[in-house]
């Protein structure tokens, strides 16, 4: 390994790390609340998306990090596991400021024994099922370590108008 490539890992770590502040993925919504936005912001350079339920994380990681809020439409997630849903898990890639979410234990699994992801932990919890047009979609950019979420009408959306984007797969319904 460079040690270019060496430092830009570090700093990489460092960025990511600073960003959570320690903490795992978690929604941070009013005490009373069942659930909290999903919110997507842009990371740095635009090398990846980053997701939170948590409003205090989003500010820090624009204010601290230059991480931009995007406008696309997403739903609410739960803060707490209810009956008929699962636990949406939300990593980190090793190589890039760039961040995938999974629903599906048997993938989370796969992903960190890859070594390619850090868990950061749950970020909220979604349905098994539930209303088609809050479904959620993972989609990954072709070639590059770079990950997005969409619900359905917007992933539509994305796979028809934006070249380079490819349909990953499910990852459950938003409240």
């Amino acid at each position: 390994m460079t040690t270019t490539r060496f430092l830009a890992i570090a700093a990489l770590s460092a960025m990511a790390a600073s960003v959570a502040v320690g903490a795992p993925a978690s929604a941070d919504p009013a005490p009373t609340a069942r659930t909290s936005p999903l919110i997507e912001l842009v990371t740095p350079k635009s090398k990846g998306f980053f997701y939170t339920a948590n409003p205090a994380e989003a500010q820090r990681a624009v204010q601290k990090h230059g991480f931009k809020r995007t406008p696309t439409p997403l739903g609410r997630v739960a803060v707490k596991p209810f009956s008929g849903g699962t636990a949406l898990y939300r990593l980190r890639s090793t190589s890039a400021m760039s961040y995938i979410l999974t629903a599906d234990p048997a993938g989370l699994r796969k992903l960190i024994a890859s070594g390619k992801f850090v868990n950061e932990g749950i970020l909220g919890y979604v349905g098994k099922t539930g209303d088609p047009a809050k479904r959620i979609w993972r989609l990954h950019y072709d070639n590059r370590p770079k990950w997005r979420i969409a619900i359905t009408a917007h992933k539509d959306s994305i796979l028809r108008n934006e070249p380079g984007w490819s349909l990953d797969g499910p990852s459950g319904y938003l409240q």
